[in-house]
C-alpha cells in the first residue's frame, strides 16, 4: 500500500528554523507527511530518525505541522548541544521489561528536555490557544479514566500528566481539570513538576540533577500506588556531568562499581555499573571483565584519573 505524501506550508520562522537546524548538524533534513489531520496534538505524532545519511522527520497530523516540525527540529538541535545523554546498556532478559523501563524513562527524560524545548517553541509563535486546546485535548484522548484504585494506567497517566504540566507552565485550570478526571495521577505529577521547577534548571549539571531526581520520584510514586517499582536510576545510564577538577580525581573518589543482575546489553555478560557516588545514579556500565584476576583487575581501574578511565572506555560524558 503506497502513501501519499503531501507538500507542507511551513511558517517562515519555522522554514528559519529547518535552516539553521541543518547548518547545525550538517546533514540534510527531510519533512515527510501524509494528508492525515486529527483534532487533537501530542509530541509523539512526529518522530524523526537517520536514513540513508539524512534526517528524516515524519508527521502524522498535518493539522498542527508547525509545532510538530519545530519540536521535533529542536529535540534534533539538543544531540549537539552539552547536555546529560540517556542510554540503554542493560537488559533484564525479558523485552517486554526492557521496553517498559525504557518507555518509561525516555518520557520522563524528554519530560525535562521539553522545559526548553516548549519555552523555545512559545518564542517561535507556533504555540497559541488554539494550539493549546488541541494540546489539552490530546490528553484527554489518551488517557483512561481513572479508577478509586491504582491500575496499570497510572504509569502512562503520570508520564502524560507530567509533560502537560510542563507545556502549560504549570497553570492552575488545567491542573484543577486534570486533577478532577485523574485526581491520583494529577497530585504526584504535580509533586514531580514541583520539583523540577524549585530551581531553574540551567546548565548541563542542574538538567541532570532534575533527571535523576525526577527518576527517583517516579519510582517512589509506583511503590506508593503497590506496583512494581522500575529501578530506573539503576537501569537507565544518565552520562555524568564533569568539572575539570572532577576529571583529574581518581575514579574511586567519584564512582563505586556495583554488580548487579542485569545484563550489559552489547556483550550479554553480567553487569558492573558505574554508579556516581553523590546521586546513586547509574552513569556508565562495564561488561564482565575477561581477566584471569579480577579483584586486581577493579583495583587498577578505582586508581585510574577518571578522565584516563573515561578516554580509555570511550564513555560519554558531559563538561560543566
Amino acid at each position: 500500500m503506497s502513501i501519499e505524501m503531501t507538500e507542507l506550508d511551513l511558517r517562515p520562522q519555522v522554514q528559519s528554523l529547518l535552516a539553521e537546524t541543518k547548518e547545525k548538524i550538517k546533514i540534510p533534513i527531510i519533512v515527510e507527511a501524509t494528508d492525515a489531520k486529527v483534532d487533537y496534538v501530542r509530541h509523539d505524532q512526529a518522530e524523526h530518525f537517520l536514513r540513508g545519511g539524512k534526517m528524516i522527520i515524519t508527521l502524522k497530523n498535518n493539522q498542527a505541522a508547525d509545532f510538530l516540525v519545530t519540536h521535533e527540529l529542536l529535540h534534533i538541535q539538543q544531540f549537539s548541544e552539552n547536555l546529560p545523554q540517556l542510554q540503554f546498556n542493560l537488559t533484564s532478559g525479558d523485552l517486554d521489561l526492557d521496553n517498559k523501563i525504557m518507555a518509561a524513562g525516555l518520557e520522563l527524560y524528554d519530560t525535562v528536555m521539553h522545559f526548553q524545548v516548549y519555552a523555545q517553541q512559545r518564542k517561535l509563535g507556533v504555540v497559541d490557544q488554539s494550539l493549546a486546546e488541541m494540546f489539552f485535548q490530546g490528553l484527554l484522548a489518551t488517557l483512561k479514566p481513572e479508577q478509586k484504585t491504582a491500575d496499570q494506567w497510572m504509569v502512562l497517566r503520570t508520564l502524560s500528566i507530567l509533560d502537560g504540566l510542563v507545556f502549560f507552565q504549570g497553570d492552575e485550570q488545567v491542573t484543577a481539570k486534570l486533577q478532577k478526571l485523574y485526581p491520583q495521577s494529577t497530585q504526584a505529577a504535580q509533586q514531580m513538576y514541583q520539583q523540577l521547577t524549585t530551581k531553574k534548571m540551567i546548565g548541563p549539571l542542574a538538567i541532570r540533577r532534575g533527571i535523576v531526581k525526577l527518576f527517583q520520584e517516579f519510582d517512589q510514586a509506583l511503590t506508593i500506588w503497590q506496583l512494581p517499582a522500575m529501578q530506573l536510576n539503576q537501569f537507565l545510564t544518565i552520562t555524568p556531568v564533569l568539572s575539570s577538577r572532577q576529571l583529574k580525581l581518581q575514579l574511586r573518589q567519584l564512582f563505586a562499581l556495583y554488580h548487579v543482575d542485569f545484563k550489559e546489553n552489547l556483550h550479554n555478560t553480567p553487569a558492573y555499573l558505574g554508579v556516581y557516588r553523590q546521586d546513586d545514579q547509574n552513569s556508565f556500565v562495564l561488561p564482565t571483565p575477561t581477566v584471569e584476576k579480577p579483584d586486581e583487575f577493579f583495583k587498577a581501574i578505582y586508581r585510574l584519573t577518571v578522565a584516563d578511565f573515561m578516554k580509555k572506555y570511550n564513555f560519554v560524558y558531559q563538561k560543566r
